[in-house]
């Protein structure tokens, strides 16, 4: 996800995330247009995080999950972030299998999402955070 561990540790875990979306944000939003049974997580820090049907999925599992809305220029539309405690997806894995790509990648396999669930979450969620 990110170039070198020396810049992992220069640059504050919110610029990271926000470069990393500047780079990925396509990549990641192709990977949630058909996802239904899977959350996909980004290491950010002390935090992973999720978006679109895996932060919805992210949701369910972790309740107290923190949530976030992005608007970038390149989508006509906002993006919904949600974010777990390292700590917490530790703890979680001992019960449950992670398959892990990459070192700051890993995907959960989850019960399906229906359509009409997500679509109700996230017009709640960017509902919370129209200005």
């Amino acid at each position: 996800m990110y170039d070198t561990r020396e810049r992992r540790s220069a640059e504050p875990a919110g610029l990271r995330l926000m470069s990393f979306l500047a780079a990925h944000g396509r990549e990641i939003l192709d990977r949630e247009k058909d996802n239904t049974a899977s959350v996909h997580l980004y290491g950010a820090g002390a935090y992973w995080v999720a978006f679109e049907r895996s932060a919805c999925q992210m949701c369910r599992l972790f309740p107290q999950s923190e949530t976030a809305v992005f608007r970038f220029r390149e989508f006509p539309f906002p993006v919904v972030m949600a974010s777990v405690e390292d700590d917490r997806l530790r703890e979680y894995a001992r019960r449950h299998i992670l398959r892990s790509p990459g070192p700051e990648y890993t995907i959960l396999a989850v019960p399906e999402l229906s359509f009409d669930e997500y679509r109700r979450w996230y017009r709640k969620k960017v509902g919370e955070y129209r200005p």
